[in-house]
């Protein structure tokens, strides 16, 4: 997969400001590009759990899913976060099966693969719990992702102005909804995230509104 760039999780965070608000950080491989994903309470929850497994008692349905895929010989090999529309990011998964023509005869297996449309943050949670890659697309990164430099967001067109101060907030209180309606779907993007990632939640809820009124 030398067209897409992989991902890693780089963290799952809850709002303090707004209830039941779950931010997924992915990162590419150097960590410089991060990509804000605001996923629910359940997949956060599922995500973090396969993660860490500090408690053995609790059973999400990926988990059942993945047991189901055990038995049947499925394999999980991959995860591709492929498209983003109002600020909605678009996924799917790479299963393999492995068919087995003669049970008799287990040089005779065929594998064959499947992709299935997912939520991304399903798709990351079974993802987890197979161990597989998961990869996005330099058309993503340009839309939603975010350049980071010595731990703190930077404008990618302008490298001087940093995003990691008080003036990140300013710039986004300063934003009207006539300053939103004359941006592109791309920079709303490109700014909704950037307002979750710094849990600029009031200002996020803003930009999606005028995305949907797009649609």
């Amino acid at each position: 997969m030398d067209e897409f760039i992989k991902l890693a999780i780089r963290g799952i965070s809850l709002s303090q400001i707004q209830s039941g608000i779950y931010v997924l950080l992915l990162e590419e491989e150097s960590g410089k590009i991060k990509l804000p994903i605001i996923i629910e309470g359940v997949q956060a929850q599922s995500i973090a759990y396969a993660i860490s497994k500090k408690d053995p008692s609790r059973s999400f349905t990926h988990d059942l899913f993945f047991t189901f895929a055990q038995v049947f010989c499925i394999k999980l090999k991959s995860v591709v976060i492929y498209k983003l529309i109002n600020g909605i990011f678009f996924s799917y998964i790479l299963f393999e099966y492995n068919e087995k023509e003669n049970e008799l005869n287990q040089e005779e297996n065929k594998k064959k693969e499947y992709k299935i449309e997912s939520r991304t943050s399903d798709a990351v949670a079974l993802a987890v719990r197979f161990q597989a890659p998961i990869y996005t697309t330099k058309e993503i990164f340009d839309q939603a992702g975010i350049y980071f430099e010595n731990g703190f967001p930077i404008d990618k067109e302008n490298e001087n102005a940093e995003f990691g101060d008080n003036n990140i907030f300013i710039f986004f209180n300063e934003k009207s909804q006539q300053d939103l309606e004359k941006m592109t779907d791309k920079d709303l993007n490109a700014l909704l995230n950037q307002a979750v990632v710094n849990e600029c939640y009031e200002l996020a809820a803003k930009i999606k509104k005028e995305l949907d009124r797009r649609e």
